[in-house]
C-alpha cells in the first residue's frame, strides 16, 4: 500500500463580536469581579487554582511571585483595589491596568462563552480580540516576569505559569483554549501513518486541550471526510496523538488530515 500525503489543516474557531465602547461598569476590581473571582487579597479562584504557599493571594501572587511593578495595576497614591482599564504610566509602559495582562476584549470575550453575558450591556461591538499568542502590553517588559502568552513551557514561574502545578495560563482570545491549545500558538502536524495488518495506525502532534476529528479521501479532488471519533486530547501542552483505523491498510491509496472539532 502507498500512503500519499499527508495534508493538514486546522479550522478557525468563530469569535463572538463584543463591543469597544469606552464607557464601562467595572472601574475597578471591588466593582463587581470579586464577586465571582473573591476579594484579590484572598486565594479564592473560580478555577481552583493553587496560589503559591508564600504568596497565598492573588495580590502577593502579581506583586511578588510574577515579580509585578504596583503601578500596572494602581493609580499614584490609591495601592488598593487594582484599576480594570487604567493606572499610573512607568518608564516602560502606559498606564494599561488589569487589561495591560488580561487583553480586555479577550477577557470580554472569555466572559461570554461562558455564560456571563454582563460585559454586553455596553460592550456590544468589539472587534475581535488578538489571537491567543499576540502578547498583551505588558507581557515581556522590564515591569513583569510575565513574557509568553503561549506558555509553551511547562516550567513553573516563567510565561504565565504563576499558580501551583497546572501550567495553564488565562484565555487571552476569549475562546476557551488556553496556552498551546489554542490553534495560534499550538503545534498541529501528521507524524506518520503506518500500517499493522489491515490497520492504520495514525499519529499527529498537537496540543492537551484540542478536539479533533481525522478526515480522509482516496482522491485529493474529492472533499475529505471524517472518520473514526472526535478525539479530546489530554494533558497539557504539546502531545503525541495516536490512533487505529481498522481496516485503514486495505484497498487504494489514501490522504489524511486532522482538522479542529470546536
Amino acid at each position: 500500500m502507498t500512503l500519499k500525503g499527508p495534508w493538514m489543516v486546522f479550522a478557525v474557531a468563530s469569535i463572538l463580536l463584543l463591543s469597544a465602547n469606552l464607557s464601562f461598569a467595572f472601574e475597578r476590581y471591588n466593582d463587581g469581579c470579586q464577586e465571582c473571582h473573591g476579594a484579590f487579597n484572598d486565594a479564592s479562584s473560580t478555577k481552583n487554582s493553587v496560589f503559591p504557599p508564600d504568596n497565598n493571594n492573588k495580590h502577593d501572587m502579581h506583586r511578588y511571585t510574577m515579580g509585578t511593578e504596583c503601578d500596572l495595576c494602581h493609580k499614584s497614591g490609591d495601592q488598593k483595589n487594582p484599576y480594570i482599564r487604567q493606572s499610573t504610566p512607568t518608564a516602560y509602559n502606559a498606564g494599561w491596568g488589569c487589561i495591560g495582562c488580561h487583553e480586555e476584549y479577550g477577557l470580554r470575550a472569555h466572559h461570554a462563552v461562558n455564560g456571563i453575558p454582563d460585559c454586553l450591556e455596553c460592550h456590544d461591538t468589539d472587534g475581535p480580540p488578538p489571537a491567543e499568542g499576540v502578547n498583551p502590553p505588558y507581557y515581556g517588559t522590564a515591569d513583569t516576569l510575565v513574557d509568553n502568552a503561549c506558555n509553551d513551557v511547562l516550567a513553573s514561574n516563567t510565561n504565565e505559569n504563576w499558580t501551583v502545578g497546572d501550567f495553564i495560563g488565562t484565555d487571552n482570545d476569549g475562546d476557551n483554549l488556553y496556552d498551546l491549545a489554542d490553534y495560534s500558538c499550538g503545534p498541529l502536524r501528521m507524524v506518520d501513518a503506518v500500517p499493522e495488518g489491515n490497520n492504520l495506525r495514525i499519529r499527529w502532534e498537537t496540543a492537551g486541550g484540542r478536539t479533533e476529528r481525522i478526515q480522509a479521501t482516496s482522491v485529493l479532488i474529492n472533499s475529505f471526510s471524517d472518520i473514526g471519533s472526535t478525539y479530546t486530547i489530554p494533558g497539557v501542552g504539546i502531545v503525541t496523538q495516536e490512533v487505529v483505523i481498522a481496516n485503514g491498510a486495505l484497498g487504494s491509496a489514501g490522504y489524511y488530515k486532522v482538522r479542529s472539532n470546536p
